[in-house]
This record gives C-alpha cells, sequence and structure tokens, in this order.
C-alpha cells in the first residue's frame, strides 16, 4: 500500500467520538506529520464501510487513519472499538495546513491594509496593493463576515459566520479574494442605483445618491485591481479569442452581418468557439464583468 506525505494532498474531514480530524484512506508517512497532530491508524470488521477499532498501528485490515489535535485514550488493550455511529465524514475537505490553522494554531489576522500590502509585497506569491487597495479589500471582507490572515507565508480567509465563536479558516488566493470582492461590490451597486428609483423623499433619495455614489468609486479602483489578477489577464485573452474568431468570420463572405449569424448559429448549435480556452476560465469569464 502507497505511503503518502499528509501536506501534499487535500483531506476530508472527519468527526470521531465527538472529535474532529482529517481522513487518509492510504498509510501515512509518520516523519510528515505536523507537530502537535497525532496520528491513529483504524481497522475495518466484518462490515468494511466503516471502522471498527482505532489504534496506534494497524498491519490488517487497515481502514484509514485519522489525524488529530486532541489525544485519544486507547486503553489497557491498546484500542478503542468503534460502532457505526462513533465514525462520520462531516463533507468538507481541507488541507494539512488549513486543518492545523482551524484547530493547532491560528492564523494571524491583518489589523490593517498596511499589514496586507506588507504580506502580499513577501509572500510565496507577491501581488503589488496599495495601502488603499488593501484597506478596501478589508473592509468588503469584514462587511460580509470574512477576515484575512495569514500562515507560514499563505493567505487564509476566516469566516466568521461558520460556526458561532468559531472562525473557520481556509487557504485562499489574492486573486479570488478580489475577484469576489469585486463581484460583491457590482452586486451592492447595481442594489443602490436601483433603490434611487423609488426614495421616500429628497432627504432618502440624497443619502441613496451618496452611498451609490460611494460604491461606485469604489468599482472604479476594483475594477482596475481585477485587471492585475489572473483572472483580469484571461479575460483579456479571451477577449481577444473572441475578436479574432469573429474576424475570420468576417473576412469570408457576407461581411459584418454574415460574421454575427455564422457565430450566432454556431452558438444556438452548441459548438465551442473557443476549445483551447479552459472550463474554469469559461466559467470565470461568466460570472466577472
Amino acid at each position: 500500500m502507497d505511503v503518502i506525505d499528509v501536506n501534499s494532498r487535500q483531506l476530508q474531514e472527519v468527526e470521531i467520538q465527538g472529535h474532529i480530524g482529517v481522513f487518509a484512506d492510504l498509510r501515512v508517512d509518520k516523519s510528515t506529520i505536523p507537530k502537535g497532530v497525532n496520528c491513529y491508524e483504524l481497522r475495518h470488521g466484518d462490515d468494511d464501510s466503516y471502522p471498527a477499532a482505532m489504534e496506534q498501528s494497524v498491519r490488517i485490515n487497515y481502514f484509514g487513519a485519522v489525524l488529530m489535535t486532541d489525544k485519544m485514550e486507547l486503553g489497557e488493550e491498546g484500542y478503542v472499538e468503534l460502532s457505526f455511529d462513533d465514525f462520520g465524514f462531516t463533507g468538507e475537505e481541507m488541507t494539512m495546513l488549513e486543518y492545523g490553522a482551524n484547530y493547532v494554531e491560528e492564523p494571524e489576522c491583518f489589523a490593517c491594509g498596511a499589514d496586507l500590502m506588507k504580506f502580499m509585497g513577501a509572500c510565496d506569491i507577491p501581488f503589488e496593493l496599495t495601502e488603499a487597495e488593501a484597506d478596501k479589500l478589508l473592509g468588503y471582507m469584514e462587511k460580509h463576515d470574512f477576515l484575512l490572515g495569514e500562515k507560514e507565508g499563505k493567505l487564509f480567509r476566516g469566516d466568521l459566520s461558520y460556526q458561532s465563536e468559531k472562525i473557520r479558516w481556509s487557504q485562499d488566493s489574492i486573486d479570488d479574494v478580489i475577484n469576489e470582492v469585486t463581484e460583491w461590490n457590482y452586486e451592492m451597486l447595481k442594489q443602490a442605483q436601483a433603490e434611487m428609483e423609488n426614495p421616500k423623499d429628497f432627504i432618502d433619495f440624497a443619502n441613496k445618491k451618496a452611498y451609490a455614489d460611494t460604491l461606485a468609486e469604489d468599482y472604479e479602483i476594483l475594477d482596475k485591481l481585477f485587471d492585475r489578477t489572473k483572472y483580469g489577464a484571461e479575460i483579456e485573452a479571451l477577449a481577444v479569442t473572441l475578436a479574432d474568431e469573429f474576424i475570420q468570420h468576417l473576412q469570408s463572405k457576407g461581411g459584418i452581418d454574415g460574421a454575427i449569424q455564422k457565430m450566432t448559429e454556431a452558438i444556438a448549435q452548441g459548438q465551442d468557439l473557443l476549445p483551447d480556452v479552459s472550463p474554469e476560465l469559461k466559467q470565470r469569464s461568466g460570472k466577472v464583468r
């Protein structure tokens, strides 16, 4: 059976007798287990769909391994019997680093834009931010019940609404943060502009217009910031690809009307006009402006 480095892949979060850990169905290279994390191996019984016992080491009927910060009492005989209800998957997946961020040592939160700007200039994948841009990102994150922080040179997002009195951390990228904040701003701006159409009175109109104007100013800042992300670069490349496709049709007989008709017919027939473009980019291009 293969032996894995627990830091090299996504692992499934599990709950075992009320304790939260992460599960690997292959054998674990014990030298790769982070400090502060315990490893227990599971044995399956006659029914191999769930573990029947938890031990320090299992040689035969190996079901998998659970890594957790909690220390389990294995009893005098060196194992704990498990029933069907003692073990279950939560449905979440995470890296060992993300598990550590939630159950070992939390990431350090950015207190202000200057902290985020400094981190992004020195992290594994640098991204140039001004302090004003960083403040804007943190502000929108806070409005939507999120925090940003760092751990071991990685950017993390903390979800304040996931569970009462607990922050749920997940590894993130600055590109995804900017993309999401840009979408939030766009939706908020559309709603604010719509609400201006039905004010209660002049004062209400003036307040709503001031709010919409603030969001519009943010829009200009965030739109330029989005252009510097990998998604902005990909959207630009996508636009070039579509333009080239249109020009090819334009050069054939029929002129502009013919080119438009050809592309319209191709889309209606389900033809992929962008076979060399990744599915992720196509999905992203449908989400962003």
